[in-house]
């Protein structure tokens, strides 16, 4: 005899803490360095401790910095976030790679131009962020009636 999925899901769900000690921490320090590099890139034109700054990187650093603070307070939605991370500044550090790579300014850097220092921080961030929504949340025994 099988479960369907939905029982399983369902199963699970009712044996997770919803805690993630982990994620929760991810998403707060993502979520703290981001938003501070967004806001004082707004107040500040060309660059801030070694990152470039830029309306568009500006926008996108404050939006990570908001998405991963709101996502901080529960453990499932810190490690979705991690996944989220992970996707978002992957695309964000291949461009960045192409813009910090080219010959020509003028090719890719007409939208943003982030510097290696952005690069190596997007990279190592969207790395982090998909090790963390692959570590299991912690789970609690179910008890036995």
């Amino acid at each position: 005899m099988t479960t369907s999925p939905i029982k399983e899901v369902r199963n699970m769900a009712e044996h997770t803490t919803g805690r993630a000690p982990l994620a929760q921490g991810f998403a707060l320090l993502v979520g703290v360095v981001f938003l501070v590099l967004g806001i004082a890139g707004f107040a500040t034109s060309g660059e801030l401790l070694g990152f470039h700054t830029g309306t568009l990187l500006d926008v996108v650093r404050t939006a990570v910095g908001v998405l991963a603070l709101s996502a901080a307070r529960r453990g499932p939605s810190a490690r979705i976030i991690g996944l989220v991370v992970f996707f978002g500044l992957l695309g964000v550090t291949v461009w960045g790679l192409l813009s910090a790579g080219t010959g020509d300014p003028a090719d890719v850097r007409r939208i943003f131009d982030p510097s290696w220092a952005d690069n190596a921080l997007h990279a190592v961030v969207a790395v982090l962020g998909l090790v963390i929504f692959l570590i299991p949340a912690r789970t609690r025994k179910a008890e036995r009636v």
